[in-house]
């Protein structure tokens, strides 16, 4: 019987895994400014959280998250749509704004949670779909964050960014392995009824 219990839970593990992905899960969002590596960070806009769904745009517009911030930056209003395995920001809401500050860091934070984070692996920049002029360095992912550093770029209001999120793709498991763990979950029952 402890056997049947042990097998059961191990299917269910694997099928647990093979579903995640981002989508019911929460994703924080905030902006930061640092001007030098050795300067404090500046928050520029409050943190969100929301949960991802499909169909539908997240964050429709981060100026309402705008905070007052001692080196009077604005933020840039885009809009952050996230789905199964990707991060989009447009642009659509930009104007009259065309170049970010410069700096070390002018940062878009995401923050994902427990239940999306040990399934995803990395992150990279979309080119088929990207016009922001991000470069490899601007995207970092680690541990449960993603980080996209938009400092000094130029923008319009049709520029657009995709970040995709590599996730752990288990290996399937064959039919016969299924056909086998439900062969020794009903060869524990019969011993157990003969035994009885």
């Amino acid at each position: 019987m402890k056997l049947a219990a042990i097998v059961a839970v191990m299917f269910c593990a694997i099928a647990q895994l093979s579903e995640a992905a981002l989508i019911g899960t929460n994703l924080g969002f905030e902006t930061v400014f640092q001007s030098l590596p050795t300067s404090q960070e500046i928050k520029i806009s409050s943190t969100q959280t929301v949960t991802v769904t499909e169909p539908g745009i997240e964050i429709p517009s981060v100026k309402a998250l705008e905070v007052s911030n001692p080196s009077g930056l604005s933020l840039v209003d885009v809009s952050v749509n996230a789905g199964d395995a990707f991060i989009d920001i447009g642009f659509g809401n930009s104007a009259p704004f065309s170049l970010f500050a410069s700096g070390f860091r002018n940062s878009y934070l995401f923050t994902f949670d427990s239940a999306a984070t040990p399934t995803i692996t990395s992150a990279s920049i979309d080119r088929s779909l990207t016009t922001l002029g991000l470069s490899d360095s601007d995207v970092t992912f680690l541990g449960n964050k993603l980080e996209v550093n938009v400092e000094g770029l130029s923008f319009n209001p049709t520029t657009f960014v995709r970040i995709d999120l590599t996730s752990v793709n288990p290996v399937p498991l064959p039919p016969a392995v299924w056909l086998f763990g439900t062969g020794l979950a009903a060869l524990v029952v019969t011993k157990k009824r003969k035994a009885s």
